[in-house]
């Protein structure tokens, strides 16, 4: 009896479909006219793409934790979005990766980079580029209790951090080639002013000492290879008071007295929320920005980057609203947020903001920490294992990032917590309307929502057949943290509670792909749970069906169950509905895995029966929202 409930349950769960609007809901009236949208849309800068993490202490043990099974698997599956929805991973200590190896005749420094190039090779593999800083201490592996900067502090300072920057960069110029490199986000030492992170005791003269000479190591490597300039990104600071936090400012006083000098293209600084309001990180990072360019006018040219903008922080300290979907409304609401000063000139040379969420959850908080993923390790199995689920944060990513690269301003509805932005490509047609609804992290008064979304397609597609979609995640209803807890949280999920959450954990087709030919307008009546994200999308006929895919990587879970992951280019992506996964065992036939199964983005678990299992061959093709498929890619084979 109780397992017939909970399948029922899980039913209910997995259903979402269009609902009547019934006058007993709050209720919210979307119009949008294309043809107005193509007159007033502006080029939509992808400035919210960057995630970031610090290793656990201690700090010396960087190296162990980056390249353990479980972060590589976190950061394979933070780089799976489609359209390049996270380019950037920034990561603290990264140089507490290098090992001091000798010096040469000329006391010239060594350095064994192997730790830090796997690292850097996998993120390109995962389509990621480091957020990479220049901080932390190269250890000395020929005696455990000697110091290779303390050797150097003394007598060859300024030599050391310029030496060491320049060998960063120009080795991985060489090894990947400046055009990803320039890509790169070279910041320099995370929080300075904190005790926490200064843990070398630079003094004030040092630090400024320090960041002058990151800048002639960058400098050093793009001559020596020929190459422009490479960008150089800091103070990474809170900017608090000045008796407390001396080496921001004083960093930024030096710019401004000493402009043709100053060794940052891009102003870095931190500004959380309180955990209240999305509006409190956009408000405090536009305060600092204006303070800085009145206190500091010669920088003014300079642009400006919120480099940990979160609703609140301490990123392991567990909140409930982080678990759902509230979370991921906050994030998209902060991402309008920003967009909305940026476009009116309230925020002037905003250049980026990152969430500061690539962390890995641990036990108790599974799902309830600061993180994208939901990580469960399954310690009683032989061998231990670890399983990923998705939070409802990762899926609002994944929902922007299908995204136009034109667009207007997003429109507001304070009486309901309604705002929507309108995004698109005019040759070929493409338009998404992305909409959310959320009272931050307080609880929703109404848990029903009604939706009336109008739509006056562009008069020059009169005579074209367009397709359309719409997705949404909704609390309880695509949140997997909601079927977790109906099984009580189990520490170590059974593969039917696994297949349950797996089952809510990407955005729902609450309209399947629907074509639409002989109408100027599309109107769609909706009933959702608040809070909710939603998204629409557009694709006329002629928008080239969907680009091949590529990259084919099998990862081993445990016993007959493999992450598959792939790269598809980005170039026409946005009408991409899902990936089809065919797997074809040793000696037998084509399976089409995930037959059912709405798979947004580029992975895919396959949990196989013993009899089936997971050697043999795998391919995999993409389909868009107008029925077409994109070509098989290449067949990859996995030993098991």
């Amino acid at each position: 009896m109780r397992k017939m409930c909970v399948l029922l349950v899980i039913n209910l769960l997995l259903l979402s479909v269009p609902l009547a609007c019934t006058g007993s809901e709050e209720y919210a009236i979307i119009d949008v006219d294309l043809d107005e949208v193509l007159e007033r849309g502006v080029p939509f800068p992808r400035f919210w793409t960057s995630t970031g993490l610090c290793p656990p202490a201690p700090r010396q043990s960087t190296a162990d934790f980056l390249l353990s099974d479980d972060s590589l698997l976190n950061l394979e599956i933070i780089g799976s979005l489609p359209n390049e929805g996270l380019t950037h991973v920034r990561i603290h200590w990264l140089l507490e990766m290098l090992n001091f190896s000798h010096y040469d005749d000329r006391k010239n420094i060594f350095y064994n980079f192997t730790q830090l190039d796997v690292l850097l090779d996998n993120l390109r593999e995962f389509g990621l580029s480091p957020g990479l800083e220049i901080m932390g201490n190269p250890a000395d592996g020929s005696n455990a209790t000697s110091d290779i900067y303390a050797k150097e502090r003394k007598h060859r300072f300024e030599y050391f951090w310029t030496d060491l920057t320049m060998q960063v960069a120009s080795r991985y110029i060489n090894r990947y080639g400046v055009r990803n490199v320039q890509k790169w986000r070279f910041e320099t030492w995370n929080e300075p002013d904190l005790k926490g992170y200064n843990v070398l005791n630079f003094t004030v003269n040092e630090y400024m000492q320090y960041i002058r000479s990151v800048r002639l190591g960058l400098d050093a490597a793009s001559r020596l290879l020929n190459n422009p300039r490479l960008q150089l990104r800091g103070p990474a600071g809170l900017f608090r008071t000045g008796d407390h936090h001396p080496f921001c400012w004083s960093s930024l006083k030096f710019c401004n007295d000493f402009p043709r000098k100053c060794p940052f293209e891009i102003v870095t600084f931190h500004r959380k929320g309180s955990g209240l309001r999305a509006d409190e990180i956009v408000t405090g990072g536009m305060e600092l920005v204006h303070q800085l360019r009145d206190m500091f006018p010669n920088i003014s040219h300079l642009q400006f980057a919120n480099d940990e903008a979160d609703p609140i922080a301490s990123w392991s300290t567990p909140r409930s609203f982080q678990a759902n979907v509230k979370y991921g409304a906050i994030l998209v609401s902060t991402v309008f947020q920003h967009w909305s000063a940026l476009l009116q000139g309230r925020f002037p040379n905003l250049e980026s903001i990152s969430h500061d969420n690539a962390f890995l959850s641990y036990h108790p908080f599974e799902f309830d920490q600061r993180t994208l993923l939901a990580r469960f390790q399954m310690n009683l199995t032989s061998p231990r294992h670890v399983q990923f689920i998705v939070k409802p944060v990762y899926s609002a990513l994944g929902m922007l990032a299908n995204s136009g690269l034109m667009a207007t301003e997003v429109k507001y509805d304070i009486r309901t917590n309604v705002s929507y932005l309108v995004s698109y490509e005019s040759d070929p047609f493409y338009a998404c309307i992305l909409a959310a609804q959320s009272n931050d992290s307080s609880d929703p008064t109404d848990r029903r929502f009604s939706l009336n979304i109008n739509v006056k397609l562009p008069e020059n597609l009169s005579s074209q057949t367009v397709g359309y979609v719409v997705e949404a995640l909704q609390l309880e209803l695509t949140d997997p943290y909601y079927v977790w807890s109906f099984y009580g949280k189990p520490s170590y999920p059974t593969d039917q509670e696994f297949r349950a959450m797996r089952g809510v954990q990407f955005p729902s087709l609450l309209v399947e792909p629907t074509l639409l030919a002989g109408s100027d307008r599309l109107k769609i009546d909706l009933s959702v749970r608040s809070p909710w994200i939603l998204s629409i999308r557009i694709c006329s006929t002629v928008y080239p069906k969907p680009g091949p895919v590529t990259n084919i990587r099998i990862r081993k879970v445990f016993e007959n169950q493999v992450l598959i992951f792939w790269k598809q280019t980005v170039d026409f992506g946005r009408c991409t509905l899902g990936y089809q996964i065919w797997f074809r065992p040793t000696g037998g036939s084509w399976h089409f895995i995930n037959a059912n199964q709405h798979t947004p983005f580029l992975f895919f678990q396959f949990v196989s029966s013993d009899d089936l299992g997971v050697k043999g061959h795998y391919r995999v093709r993409p389909m868009d929202l107008l029925g077409r498929f994109g070509t098989f890619s290449e067949v990859r084979y996995f030993e098991g």
